[in-house]
């Protein structure tokens, strides 16, 4: 039997800079670690999104997000915004927060996913949206982003690997 996949949802407010940036950053250090492309990462049962709990459906990222993705690796341009569903939110086996508001807005919508939902970073301290700001404090958005997926990443590996030995 198949094991199901592990799907990773990043939530931040409107899904064009800090989530899509997450979503991105993480499918690349995924991929990284699996030894194969982010296109093969749903064959290897990974699925990663992102969404807004105030997105409009269809807006790209922003410019600076595109950028600062381009700088690390990642191409941001196919990337169109989407709110947190019902149905997105269900399917997630982590629900991953930019701020401690983010957290508490989907344990409150979907109180039954709450052991589902985290912080991204794992001191509990917010990741500030840089909507509006120049390109340097997207440059440290990322910056952070990528250092809290180290231990996110390497978690949900070794969780994944799990997965496999309890059969």
């Amino acid at each position: 039997m198949a094991k199901p996949a592990c799907h990773i949802v990043f939530v931040c407010t409107g899904n064009t800079c800090r989530s899509p940036l997450a979503e991105a950053l993480c499918k690349k250090l995924l991929a990284d670690q699996l030894g194969c492309t982010v296109e093969q990462l749903p064959e290897r049962e990974f699925v990663v999104h992102s969404a807004g709990l105030a997105a409009i459906m269809g807006g790209g990222a922003a410019a600076e997000a595109v950028e600062v993705g381009r700088e690390l690796g990642v191409d941001l341009t196919g990337h169109r915004s989407q709110p947190l569903s019902p149905e997105l939110a269900e399917q997630a086996d982590y629900l991953v927060a930019m701020t401690a508001g983010h957290l508490w807005s989907m344990a409150y919508q979907y109180p039954d996913l709450a052991g589902r939902c985290r912080l991204l970073n794992p001191d509990g301290d917010d990741l500030p949206d840089p909507i509006g700001c120049d390109q340097e404090v997207y440059r440290e958005c990322a910056r952070a982003i990528s250092q809290h997926l180290q231990g996110l990443v390497a978690e949900i590996l070794a969780a994944d690997e799990s997965r496999y030995t309890k059969e």
